[in-house]
C-alpha cells in the first residue's frame, strides 16, 4: 500500500499514470504464472505452492538499503537536508547539474515562509539560508509547517470525509468483486485451472487501455467507465445463466464473464493511482491504508461466491454487477486528479475539491 504512494511522489504529474501502468503489468503476469505453477504442483501438499510464493518475495528484504524515503514528503515535514542530499544524489546518478535543483528547492521553501524578495528566480544566498534555518527549526519545536494528522482527521472536515467515504465503498466493492470473480472462476463450464489462467490473461488489455486512455479522459472518467463494463457485463452473464442448459449457451457465460474481469480489473487497478493522488501528502498512506483495509471486508466475503453459486447460479453476478452499478452513480461526486499536482496538506485538498465544483456547477449554469 506504501509503494504506490512512494512511485506517486517521485513522478511529474505527466507521467503519474506509468507507475500504475508498469505495476499492473507486473501483477498481471505474477498472476498469469500462478496458473501452471499451481498446476504442475496440484498433486503435491499446497504448502510447496506457498513456499514458492513467498520466496518470490524474498527480494523485498534488501529495500531497506535501496529505497529513499520520498522527497516531497520530507520537504512537507521540514527535513530539508536529508531530501537535498537525496535529490544531490540523483543528479550525481543523471549527470545533471544540481545546483539548479537545489535552487528551486530554496525558492520553494522560501515561498512558503513569505520571505520577500524582488524576483523570484535570483533569491539571495543568505535569504534562502535563514529561510532553510527557520523551517528547520519549526520542524523541530512547534512543528507548525507540518501538522500533526492522523486517521481521525479523515472525518474532520466535510469534503474530505465525504471523499474517504466514497473511497471506502469504492474499495470494498471492487475487492469484493475482482476476488469473488477469481474464486468463483472454478464455476466456469471448463477446466478450473484453464478458466484461472484465462481471467488472468483478461487484465492484459487493462494494461494497454490505461496506457491509452488514463492520462487523456482522466482517472475518475477511466474508472466509471470500467465499473460501468463490468456492472453491464456481469448483470447480462446473470441473464445468460437462466438459459445455460440451452445449447451454446457456455459461449456468451464465458465472454461476459471475461468481460466483467476486465472491467473490475481496469476500476481496481484505477483506484490504486486515483485514491493517492486525492489525499494531501501526510494524509496519503493513511488515505489509501483505511479504505484498503476496509475492501479487505470484500476480501473475506469473496470466498462465499464460490458456494453460493452451488446454490443459486446467478446471485454472485446480479450481487457484482448491482453493486458496480451503484460505484458508477457515486464516483462523479469525487474530484479529476489528472494535471493537478498532489495536495501538501488537507486545506490544499479542499480548496482544490471546491474549487472543481464550483467549476462544474458554473458550466452547468452557462448551458
Amino acid at each position: 500500500m506504501v509503494m504506490p504512494a512512494m512511485f506517486l511522489e517521485m513522478c511529474p504529474a505527466e507521467v503519474r499514470y506509468l507507475v500504475e501502468v508498469c505495476s499492473l503489468c507486473a501483477w498481471t503476469t505474477s498472476m498469469v504464472i500462478v496458473a501452471p505453477v499451481a498446476y504442475f504442483l496440484q498433486d503435491l501438499s499446497w504448502r510447496y505452492l506457498y513456499l514458492i510464493l513467498t520466496l518470490t518475495s524474498a527480494y523485498s528484504i534488501f529495500g531497506y538499503w535501496i529505497y529513499h524515503e520520498s522527497v516531497r514528503w520530507l520537504l512537507a515535514n521540514g527535513r530539508i537536508n536529508e531530501a537535498k542530499a537525496i535529490l544531490q544524489k540523483a543528479a550525481r546518478m543523471n549527470k545533471v547539474d544540481e545546483a539548479p535543483i537545489l535552487r528551486i528547492v530554496d525558492q520553494v521553501i522560501a515561498r512558503e515562509l513569505k520571505v520577500n524578495d524582488t524576483d523570484d528566480d535570483d533569491i539571495d544566498n543568505d535569504i534562502s539560508m535563514k529561510a532553510l534555518s527557520s523551517r528547520e527549526n519549526d520542524a523541530k519545536t512547534t512543528d507548525s509547517k507540518s501538522p500533526n494528522y492522523t486517521i481521525l482527521t479523515l472525518f474532520r472536515k466535510r469534503r474530505i470525509a465525504s471523499i474517504t467515504t466514497i473511497m471506502i465503498i469504492v474499495w470494498t466493492v471492487d475487492s469484493l468483486t475482482y476476488y469473488g470473480l477469481i474464486l468463483s472462476s472454478a464455476s466456469l463450464p471448463v477446466d478450473r485451472f484453464l478458466s484461472f489462467f484465462l481471467l488472468t490473461i483478461a487484465e492484459y488489455p487493462v494494461v494497454f487501455f490505461e496506457y491509452t486512455l488514463m492520462n487523456r479522459i482522466g482517472r475518475k472518467r477511466f474508472c466509471i467507465i470500467f465499473h460501468a463494463i463490468a456492472a453491464i457485463s456481469l448483470l447480462a452473464g446473470t441473464v445468460a445463466n437462466y438459459f445455460s442448459d440451452s445449447p451454446g449457451a457456455n459461449i456468451p457465460i464465458m465472454v461476459f464473464f471475461f468481460l466483467g474481469k476486465l472491467g473490475i480489473t481496469g476500476s481496481f487497478s484505477c483506484l490504486f493511482l486515483y485514491t493517492p493522488e486525492i489525499f494531501p501528502t501526510n494524509l496519503r498512506t493513511v488515505g489509501m491504508g483505511l479504505p484498503s483495509a476496509a475492501g479487505r471486508i470484500g476480501g473475506m466475503l469473496a470466498p462465499f461466491a464460490g458456494p453460493l453459486t452451488e446454490q443459486v447460479r446467478w446471485a454472485p453476478g446480479a450481487i457484482f454487477g448491482c453493486l458496480c452499478l451503484i460505484v458508477t452513480l457515486i464516483l462523479p461526486l469525487l474530484p479529476e486528479t489528472r494535471g493537478h499536482e498532489l495536495p501538501t496538506l488537507v486545506e490544499d485538498l479542499e480548496d482544490w475539491y471546491k474549487a472543481h465544483t464550483r467549476t462544474r456547477f458554473r458550466k452547468r449554469r452557462n448551458r
